[in-house]
């Protein structure tokens, strides 16, 4: 795995998710370790459609799989690791876009929309909110006994 066949993976990957979602495709966003070294082989990507096309998220994730990750993986040889959200789920927050912030490239994003939705989230002022909703949910340890 080199960088010139890394270019191509993505470039392939990048047509294949444009050609299956079409105009409900929102954002391709590629972050991880390959950015810096095109030797690793694993291809991290964060895919986000407007609406959902199908109710079931676990059918979305088999289409994805299907139409777009496998034949990357079996012809470019890289593991293609993928976040797929529809718009309302990309803005909850998601600590995995802690990784996408440190190192990230933009291949595709409509009307900026990833950007902009990670720049509201690095705003102090609405993280903040996040802070509040997460701070809401309620921690119940599994393993506890209650004692009367």
């Amino acid at each position: 795995m080199d960088a010139e066949t890394l270019t191509r993976a993505k470039e392939e990957l990048v047509r294949r998710i444009k050609e299956f979602y079409g105009d409900n495709l929102l954002s391709i966003i590629f972050y991880g370790r390959h950015l810096k070294d095109p030797s690793f082989p694993e291809i991290d990507v964060v895919v986000v459609i407007d609406k959902p096309y199908d109710p079931v998220k676990l059918n979305r994730i088999a289409d994805f799989v299907e139409k777009v990750r496998d034949p990357i993986e079996e012809k470019y040889g890289y593991h293609v690791s993928f976040e797929l959200y529809t718009r309302e789920e990309a803005e909850n927050f998601h600590s995995g876009y802690l990784d996408v912030v440190v190192n990230y490239e933009v291949a595709y994003d409509k009307n900026n929309y990833f950007q902009n939705l990670l720049r509201d989230m690095l705003n102090p002022e609405k993280a903040m909110d996040y802070v509040k909703y997460i701070s809401t949910i309620e921690y119940v340890p599994v393993d506890r006994e209650e004692k009367e």
